[in-house]
């Protein structure tokens, strides 16, 4: 006991000099700035491979739904009046008239609904303007777009559009109107089926606010994907699998919140929007399209 109280009694606390702690500082600062980077792109890396799961889940449920209905394709089903969304009119956009859009068609193919809702996206709008604007806080149930030229059924635009509108005809002519059935895509495994929505900031601000939505998702008819991880993104194809490309070309945000490339089919990437390709192009011209930056 006497010797224990000696020994406290000549104990000294421990302390640091002002350099010292410092120097502790500066050391966790740079180890910190080495492994901070690496979390982001482990974080990110995670996020980009749950979007591809859930793209390529999206893409077998369009599989399942065209064998129960005559092997056609799932119909876009969209409602193209951004001042009516879910959020306003929840029955439906029109008196007797229900949402059916491709992705509350797929939703009965996939138990869970957050397949829908990519990593990559908010969960809840903020970014509308002008007809969307009263569509701000309203959750994003879909955030995948639907390649138009397989599900084309004239819900977009009314029957009034001229013909040579190109959600109506292709530049040789071909009506836009009936989802196409699976014997009509030449080559499933090159036909993208669904990318990230467009319908988002910042190029959808001021349209397609119920395009975020499972009740009247989003649609192209085009490649266009968002370059959201190195340069590129996640794309689900008509076959069923799904790819990871590099390719800024289609990123739709390149130009200030407009596209700097237009394309419809890239022969050299062996990647189409248009089913009918390699045998028909449809009269689309092949490659990026630079449309100059605004």
């Amino acid at each position: 006991m006497c010797y224990n109280a000696v020994a406290m009694k000549h104990s000294k606390p421990i302390a640091f000099t002002l350099i010292e702690l410092l120097v502790v500082i500066a050391i966790v600062a740079i180890i910190a700035a080495i492994l901070f980077p690496a979390f982001a792109q482990a974080r990110n890396s995670a996020r980009n491979t749950q979007d591809l799961s859930n793209i390529r889940q999206i893409g077998l449920a369009a599989q399942a739904y065209a064998q129960d209905y005559d092997e056609h394709w799932v119909p876009v089903g969209s409602w193209n009046d951004p001042t009516i969304t879910p959020q306003t009119n929840p029955a439906g956009p029109a008196p007797g008239v229900p949402w059916n859009g491709w992705g509350l068609k797929l939703s009965n193919y996939i138990h869970n609904s957050g397949i829908f809702h990519s990593p990559w996206m908010p969960d809840t709008a903020t970014w509308f303007t002008d007809a969307c604007s009263t569509s701000n806080g309203m959750k994003l149930t879909n955030t995948y777009a639907m390649n138009w030229f397989l599900g084309r059924d004239g819900s977009f635009p009314d029957a009034l559009s001229a013909p040579d509108d190109p959600y109506t005809h292709t530049p040789s002519g071909e009506a836009l109107d009936t989802p196409i059935g699976l014997s009509q895509i030449e080559q499933p495994a090159s036909t993208m089926a669904f990318v990230l929505n467009q319908a988002t900031s910042a190029y959808g601000n001021s349209f397609g606010c119920d395009y975020n939505t499972l009740e009247a998702s989003d649609f192209i008819n085009m490649l266009r994907w968002r370059a959201v991880f190195r340069d590129g993104g996640n794309i689900a194809f008509a076959d069923g699998h799904a790819k990871f490309y590099i390719a800024k070309e289609a990123d739709s945000t390149l130009c200030r919140g407009a596209p700097e490339y237009k394309i419809y089919t890239w022969t050299k990437r062996n990647i189409w929007a248009f089913p009918g390709m390699p045998t028909d192009n449809g009269g689309y011209t092949d490659g990026p399209i630079d449309l100059g930056c605004p």
